[in-house]
């Protein structure tokens, strides 16, 4: 059984943190770094599914940053149907490796919306990508390699300061 609780989450001077991440990108969303933005949700770290590996050398250096700041920074992209990981599988992974029992998500209706699509990375060895292919992939419990997925979004994610205790039970 899965739980999900919204909270307001506190802010701890966010920008200033996520530029200091040796995993920083300015990237490929629409972020902002505080404000009202998507809500929010803790969600049982066990209930989500990913859809991609990842690179062990940037796993590495995310979970050295969680264990350096104490605080999770920024919430992953979930379908909020399939439970499928979207964006945060560094993340995700690391917050696992660290023995965390919940996880600051944003839920999306990812097949019906228009602010979220999906592409593939230069060189990442194939053509395209959908979005049912990548709910498939994740429900099915295989993986594509590292950076196959490319999303992009055109949502407020808000910056966060969840502290690492209170993200175990």
């Amino acid at each position: 059984m899965s739980r999900v609780r919204a909270l307001k989450c506190p802010l701890v001077n966010p920008q200033r943190l996520a530029e200091q991440s040796p995993l920083y990108e300015p990237a490929h969303n629409s972020t902002t770094m505080g404000g009202e933005g998507e809500s929010v949700l803790l969600s049982s770290i066990d209930g989500l599914l990913p859809h991609e590996e990842v690179i062990p050398k940037n796993l590495n250096r995310m979970m050295r940053w969680l264990v350096k700041t104490g605080r999770f920074m920024q919430p992953i992209l979930v379908d909020e149907d399939s439970k499928v990981i979207l964006d945060g599988h560094h993340r995700w992974n690391a917050a696992k490796a660290l023995g965390l029992d919940r996880i600051p998500v944003v839920a999306v209706d990812y097949m019906n919306s228009d602010d979220v699509s999906v592409c593939v990375w230069p060189g990442c060895g194939i053509d395209s990508i959908n979005k049912r292919q990548v709910v498939e992939m994740g429900v099915s419990g295989s993986l594509f390699p590292p950076k196959t997925s490319r999303h992009t979004f055109d949502l407020e994610i808000p910056r966060i300061g969840f502290s690492l205790d209170e993200l175990m039970d």
